[in-house]
């Protein structure tokens, strides 16, 4: 008597072959899959074919890498990264500066650079990082224009002072702010790579000016006082030419130091003198030319003290960011402070004093004195240089080769700053060069290796984040290595990882039911490079673009959207029921590379077919299948049977899955035992053109018969509910296993398998 099992979910995915001998695990062997191939698990348990992909536009030649900028929920962009270029989509279409011609936006980075592009967003402004190029932005300036700036890196940051006595620097020239100085050093310190950076200098003294102090006469207009390190000039005397009581403090303008009205306590007159600020211990400018190593040209920009024209000064620090000194490779948005990582070191900007392209590095206050909210310089006690950040909470987390760290403060109750700061070790997995994201709660990272996704989440158990393998049923999934991850939230919470060789493996992300399953899904022809998610454009659920190489051009695509069942709950009756499957049955979009015509019926169609030339088609025509045709070159154009309104047109791909070894619950084990799978019943939502194939025989069952009674150019009616109990085959051998295919452009959804076995003992 035939042995009957019953297969009720396949979150499990598809599973390693590690796992072929693991039937005491469940929730993962029972739920597992052998083989799910352009099919993904769902968060409820069902398989369901994925979606085709849509041809927005052909790509540049050389394009290499797909970001996004979201500006908000319903004005999302994708950025395509090419040879010192980038273009923009929006809407569901590429942003064009004139009919058919591509709007660009030229930037410095060369395409291979691009995947290794750090950023983070601040409402209309991209900020970006790469070791090889100065950290700059990219702003939306409009609906659909955008501009790419170096960022203006103002007072820093600089790299430590000089500790050596006998290096020193002299200037000469105009030492007032927007002036011209030449910087003459004692020993060869200067290079032309460091054209561009700014240099600080501060006088060892202002032994050469007297100190400010209250009530002494003999004042005159120009002379210099020093109050507070800080110079001042006088621009005014009262009466007596006497100092008053009020310490000049102030860092620009000029005040008064009294008020020059009837006597001090000592029966003198209060006195009064106009005191201008002039400068404090140290100046900064930019270097605009090297004419030698021991000579550079200085725009200034905090003025320099006068006495440094004539008493060479050792107190001096060079841009920690140049050409010559390398540029950051993380930029991130943290403690109210734009942060730079370069190798080791970790850079933060004064608390709140960025944007507009701007970023203030200054490291110490108007009277030179460090602050806790001032910029900061830091190294960090890492083994190696971060390869990525993500800001969490109060928090930065980063990752480096050989593990995860977690930047806090040190006295939590006070803000992060140079003097409190700390890089805590979370973990020794160690990443990979790729960009983690944040699902939900947690981020998702990529170990060292890139063959393994950890889903990493601060546990106040153990008081760290802790990062789990969600790869671990599932290795062989990331084998050829993982380049880049995208997450759609919407409406299927579906995780994305672009493999090294084109493919993409799927996982449908959900911590509540910890769905296991990963699935590979390959596009019909050519691999895809880049992906990744934006919401839609009103924001209802989540878009996956493509970018994608095809016979050796490179394509953008975007994931058609998920097939959603008709539940006949929602319809008065029958008729309601089936007219609601026939409209949707013309919009099933089960193709990749696919191009769409919807309008009045006609037979021939010829636009946006170049990309398709020499390749067969498959074709759904108001929700009929027609055969296969092939593009031909000298005039890309499909003719149809018969005249269509809704078509859709692109390259076919099958969807193959295939349990794992069955195992019947509660009869004795039947691993390893000649058996054969007699018959199956499936239980299906919205399915068609599915085919049962069993291995052992090669024989293949079409599972859903069509009615004899439907036209071939009307819609293919959707089936629900439990197939018959079909005969699958019934070769024997010791696996006892059938794969499903779908080899139409059509959907299908899988909830159930019944199979009936029969074991040779």
């Amino acid at each position: 008597m035939p042995i009957r099992g019953i297969l009720y979910s396949f979150n499990g995915g598809e599973l390693s072959r590690r796992m072929e001998g693991r039937v005491d695990l469940d929730g993962v062997y029972d739920r597992g899959a052998a083989e799910m191939f352009n099919w993904v698990s769902t968060v409820e348990g069902p398989a369901l074919k994925r979606s085709g992909t849509r041809h927005i536009r052909a790509a540049a030649a050389s394009s290499t890498w797909l970001s996004s900028f979201v500006f908000n929920v319903t004005q999302a962009y994708v950025l395509e990264w090419f040879e010192e270029a980038v273009r923009f989509f929006t809407n569901g279409a590429q942003i064009e500066s004139s009919p058919g011609v591509p709007y660009e936006v030229a930037v410095p980075y060369a395409a291979a650079e691009a995947p290794a592009i750090s950023s983070v967003q601040s409402f209309d402004r991209l900020y970006l990082a790469h070791e090889n190029h100065a950290p700059a932005s990219l702003t939306r300036t409009a609906a659909s224009t955008f501009a790419h700036e170096t960022l203006e890196l103002k007072n820093g940051p600089f790299e430590d002072y000089n500790s050596n006595k006998a290096r020193t620097i002299t200037l000469s020239g105009t030492l007032t702010v927007g002036g011209s100085a030449t910087a003459t050093a004692s020993t060869g310190i200067f290079d032309t790579g460091m054209v561009g950076s700014p240099i600080i200098i501060e006088a060892d003294d202002f032994s050469d000016v007297k100190a400010w102090e209250p009530g002494y006469d003999g004042i005159t207009v120009g002379t210099k006082r020093r109050s507070d390190g800080k110079v001042y000039q006088c621009t005014a005397v009262g009466s007596d030419s006497r100092t008053g009581t009020v310490q000049p403090t102030h860092t620009s303008g000029a005040e008064w130091d009294g008020t020059d009205l009837g006597q001090d306590i000592n029966a003198n007159n209060a006195g009064g003198v106009k005191w201008e600020y002039l400068y404090d211990r140290f100046g900064i400018g930019t270097i605009t030319a090297v004419g030698s190593s021991t000579s550079a040209t200085i725009e200034v920009t905090r003025r320099f003290p006068d006495s440094l024209t004539g008493a060479a000064s050792h107190k001096w620090a060079l841009g920690a960011f140049s050409d010559y000194a390398g540029w950051p490779k993380l930029v991130c948005i943290a403690f109210g402070r734009m942060i730079f990582f370069k190798g080791v070191e970790i850079y933060g900007s004064v608390v709140g004093d960025y944007g507009g392209g701007q970023v203030n590095f200054a490291p110490l206050t108007d009277s030179g004195l460090f602050a806790a909210d001032m910029a900061f310089r830091r190294r960090l006690e890492l083994p190696d240089p971060p390869l990525w950040v993500r800001a969490d909470k109060e928090a930065l987390v980063i990752g480096t080769a050989r593990g995860e760290y977690l930047i806090t403060a040190i006295n939590t109750t006070e803000p992060v700053s140079g003097d409190n700061l700390q890089a805590l070790p979370q973990s020794s997995y160690g990443s990979a060069a790729v960009r983690p994201i944040q699902v939900g709660t947690a981020s998702l990272f990529v170990q060292r290796g890139a063959r393994k996704i950890r889903e990493a989440e601060y546990t106040y158990q153990r008081e760290r984040f802790v990062g789990l393998n969600i790869t671990v049923w599932a290795r062989h999934i990331t084998r050829s290595g993982i380049r880049q991850l995208a997450f759609q939230q919407e409406p299927e919470e579906m995780l994305w990882a672009v493999r090294e060789d084109g493919v993409l493996a799927a996982h449908p992300h959900s911590p509540e039911q910890q769905v296991k399953g990963f699935s590979r899904c390959a596009l019909g022809a050519g691999a895809v490079i880049s992906s990744v998610a934006i919401p839609s454009d009103d924001g209802a659920k989540d878009d996956l673009w493509l970018l994608a190489e095809l016979d050796g051009a490179r394509h953008v695509l975007k994931l058609a959207d998920w097939w959603e069942e008709i539940d006949a709950r929602d319809h008065a009756d029958e008729n309601a029921l089936e007219a609601a499957r026939s409209a949707a049955i013309k919009d099933a979009f089960f193709v990749d590379y696919g191009v769409s015509y919807d309008g009045t019926p006609k037979a021939e169609f010829n636009d946006g077919l170049d990309h398709l030339v020499g390749r067969e088609v498959w074709i759904l025509a108001d929700g009929g299948v027609v055969p296969p045709q092939v593009v031909q070159a000298s005039e890309p154009r499909i003719t149809l049977p018969y005249e269509a309104g809704k078509v859709h047109i692109g390259i076919g791909y099958y969807a193959r899955f295939t349990p794992m070894r069955p195992e019947v619950r509660g009869a004795p084990t039947q691993q390893g035992l000649r058996k054969r799978v007699v018959r199956a019943l499936f239980r299906l939502i919205d399915a068609a053109a599915l085919i049962v194939r069993d291995p052992a025989s090669g024989r293949d069952e079409r599972l859903i018969d069509r009615p004899g009674s439907s036209k071939m150019n009307e819609a293919v009616p959707l089936f629900n509910g439990d197939t018959e109990n079909k005969a699958v085959g019934g070769g024997y051998d010791r696996n006892g296993q059938f794969t499903l295919i779908s080899d139409a452009p059509l959907p299908a959804m899988v909830t159930a398998i019944l199979p009936s076995m029969e074991v040779e003992q």
